[in-house]
């Protein structure tokens, strides 16, 4: 089931399966959050479609053109994501069709395609007008407006001289065809857009005499908004150019044969055959042959990953010069970069909180200052302050002043771009919300294991104690880690070495944060931290002094242990990520104030670490719960808090920080759903650039919603005072609108920083 709420006219669609029917428990989770509900429409046919616009260059005309569409028969509800220019409608297949849906939105003026990937009805793709209308009309209006300057220069006698007026008045009715047909739609939606008022004031222009201004106002809107929509594509193309990536065919061995399938008809557990400089359709493991891959699309990483037997491969990434086979680990709409996609899309329709604001402020705004300019054009030449043909130029020039276009555009325009920066850069941040959070934080606090250590602990000395052997030691031990994942389990395994399957454990017990139980060859035996021997009085004196020596040179210690007493130690370490050093210079030099280490591990093996490192304080010997309570501490210290660690062991802490982190997330479900934002690649080095992209984030904001209200609140001045020509209108809203956009578009491009 999938569930869409469309918040301008609240309407909450649902689609399902038809074999299961979850409406009643819907309508009672609703109402239960306390909220009035009711249901206006139901189809076993009902169903939706997603199409992708072209000329939406306008947030608040994109919020009206939902509303027209929501308000059509037959369907259920629609919603228009501005930042990706895709309309999404549910309908009932019974009572409309989706040609008519396209033709709906053709005649409000955009042109429409079905969105790549979609499945589902044909429509009749965009007619050549359709297509290039925009530029058409833009040219021949330029080109009369130029041959209407011309004749005023020649200045012809007799009907000669109606020749100008004329050639204006014509230049500005081609020029405001795509504009008028926008406005008609608005209308009948019983709404007021730019395009309204954009057409009100050419028109009351030309009833004033004044064609020449008219045309060249039109010509100036015509022109901003093709320019605006087509830096507005850039953004929009991030998730045309993920999609790309994805091979039109992906070749998988049956019956003994090589064929070619679309990647939507693989299985799990096929057989993909990926030859040398092809890119990978689907994501698998390495079964035979050995490969350098390109993972830049997914991870961010530029230089390409040595893959071989075992290793994980992911769709969209390039094969170098070996042969490999793979077995596909999932379909195509379940891989990385399909959720990536999804994800991506979902992040840059989500609304960000400065977005909301201006959204709410918008919806008051735009009718008072139309309201105010009517009372403009009639009460002052009422008064006697005035000729009436003086003050409607007057309100003329307010009501193109009044749309908030730029005020609406200043946010999702920057999101958008940074979101997209941030993709390219192999962070998948949820929504601009997150974005917002990372200019707030204060304070960035690490897991230790796997985030500023490779994750990747070695057996570094085994100390045998009550007459025992390194050995005998190591296989009871890896004989009780058999099966764990656990990097000190996989590392204690691999000193064994094959041996580990020697011995078998029975009556596993694990005891969460200290340590394993176990019995091998009939005797109990206890496998953990210090502390876990401690707690079972298993730790004598020449332990606890080897334990010491060990922790002080930063390894990790395991303790076997027995009835009996400790029969010996194994120390593991772990190395340090090159990168981790630099990257926490590179956050305290972006503002960051203070950076933390929050760790299980001993504190002497901490201590080293954080030393390493250079954080400003480490923590050990923590739970799960006592990172939560870290977090919260932190906070009331110094301020929003990140925390950063694997998106699964470090779930709760990733959830009580004001932003979670997850690391090395390409491939990991768990991670890609459970974090504010998730490092595709285990590699910290990122960091600094992404919080230093969240403060450019909201500093661009800010620039320009200030911008464009002082902008406005200039203008509107001048307006009522008489100084304010049209042109200057049309500058104060599609200038601006533009110069906006080109300063959110700043954002996509990468910043270098300490720890680049």
């Amino acid at each position: 089931m999938t569930a869409s709420l469309n918040f301008a006219t609240g309407v909450l669609l649902l689609e399902y399966d038809a074999t299961t029917d979850p409406r009643e428990a819907v309508l009672a989770a609703v109402r239960g959050a306390g909220h009035g509900v009711e249901e206006i429409a139901s189809a076993r046919g009902a169903t939706s479609v997603r199409f992708r616009l072209t000329g939406l260059d306008c947030a608040d005309c994109a919020a009206k053109l939902g509303h027209q569409i929501s308000a059509m028969s037959g369907v259920s509800g629609a919603d228009v994501d501005f930042g990706t220019a895709v309309l999404r409608i549910g309908y009932d297949a019974g009572a409309t069709d989706p040609a008519l849906l396209a033709q709906a939105v053709r005649a409000a003026g955009y042109a429409v395609e079905l969105e790549e990937g979609e499945a589902g009805p044909a429509i009749p793709p965009p007619s050549w007008w359709q297509a290039n209308g925009q530029r058409v009309t833009l040219v021949a209006s330029g080109g009369l407006i130029l041959v209407g300057y011309l004749l005023e220069l020649m200045r012809l006698p007799g009907v000669g001289a109606y020749a100008a007026p004329a050639a204006f008045v014509l230049a500005a009715l081609i020029g405001g065809v795509m504009t008028a047909r926008r406005a008609w739609a608005s209308l009948r939606a019983r709404s007021l857009d730019m395009n309204v008022l954009m057409t009100l004031a050419v028109i009351g222009a030309i009833a004033l005499g004044d064609s020449a201004e008219a045309a060249t106002v039109i010509f100036l809107f015509s022109i901003g908004q093709y320019l605006e929509s087509r830096a507005l594509a850039r953004t929009r193309a991030s998730i045309r150019d993920l999609i790309d990536l994805t091979p039109a065919l992906a070749r998988v061995r049956r019956g003994g044969r090589d064929v070619e399938i679309p990647p939507a008809e693989a299985v799990v557990g096929d057989v993909m055959v990926v030859k040398p400089g092809e890119r990978i359709a689907l994501d698998g493991v390495v079964s035979t042959g050995a490969s350098a891959v390109d993972e830049a699309a997914i991870t961010g990483e530029s230089l390409p990953v040595a893959k071989g037997e075992g290793d994980a491969v992911y769709a969209g990434t390039l094969n170098g010069s070996g042969l490999l086979e793979a077995a596909v680990t999932k379909v195509a709409a379940d891989s990385t970069l399909a959720r990536v996609i999804f994800l991506v899309e979902e992040a840059q329709a989500a609304r960000a909180p400065s977005q909301q604001l201006v959204d709410r402020f918008t919806r008051y705004y735009t009718p008072i200052v139309v309201a105010g300019a009517a009372l403009l054009a009639v009460a002052p030449p009422l008064l006697g302050l005035g000729t009436f043909s003086d003050w409607l130029y007057r309100a003329l020039v307010v009501l193109v002043v009044s749309c908030p276009c730029a005020l609406v555009i200043s946010t999702p325009v920057a999101i958008v771009s940074a979101i997209t920066r941030a993709t390219r850069d192999g962070l998948l941040v949820k929504g601009g919300a997150y974005l917002e959070a990372a200019a707030r934080v204060r304070v960035v606090a690490f897991d230790k294991t796997g985030t500023l250590t490779l994750g990747r602990p070695r057996v570094t000395e085994v100390v045998p104690l009550r007459e025992a052997v390194p050995a005998r030691i190591l296989e009871i031990a890896a004989a009780i880690e058999a099966g764990s994942t656990h990097p000190l389990a996989e590392a204690v395994i691999a000193a064994h070495g094959e041996r580990a399957a020697t011995l078998n454990a029975t009556a596993l017990r694990d005891v969460p944060g200290r340590g394993l139980q176990a019995t091998v060859d009939e005797v109990r035996y206890g496998l953990g931290s210090p502390a876990f021997a401690l707690d079972e009085s298993a730790l004598d004196l020449a332990a606890e002094e080897s334990i010491e020596r060990l922790e002080t040179a930063g390894n990790t210690v395991l303790v076997l242990f027995s009835d009996a007493g400790v029969l010996g130690l194994i120390a593991a370490a772990d190395e340090v990520r090159p990168e981790a050093a630099r990257m926490v210079a590179g956050l305290r030099a972006g503002g960051i104030r203070h950076v933390a280490m929050l760790t299980g591990d001993n504190d002497r093996t901490a201590s080293a670490i954080a030393q390493a490192v250079g954080v400003t304080e480490h923590r050990a010997r923590l739970l799960p719960a006592d990172k939560v309570a870290a977090v919260r501490e932190l906070r009331e210290r110094y301020g929003a808090v990140a925390m950063v660690g694997d998106g699964i062991n470090d779930a709760p802490a990733l959830a009580a920080a004001d932003l979670g982190i997850a690391m090395g997330a390409a491939g990991s479900d768990t991670a890609l759903e459970t974090a504010d934002v998730a490092l595709m690649s285990p590699d910290v080095a990122a960091l600094p650039a992404f919080f230093d992209l969240g403060r450019r984030t909201v500093a661009n904001i800010r620039a320009n919603v200030i911008f464009s209200v002082a902008t406005k609140a200039v203008v509107l001045v001048l307006a009522v005072g008489g100084y304010a020509p049209l042109w200057l209108a049309v500058f104060a809203d599609t200038g601006v609108s533009l110069l906006v956009t080109l300063n959110g578009l700043r954002l996509l491009r990468r910043k270098a920083t300490l720890a680049a």
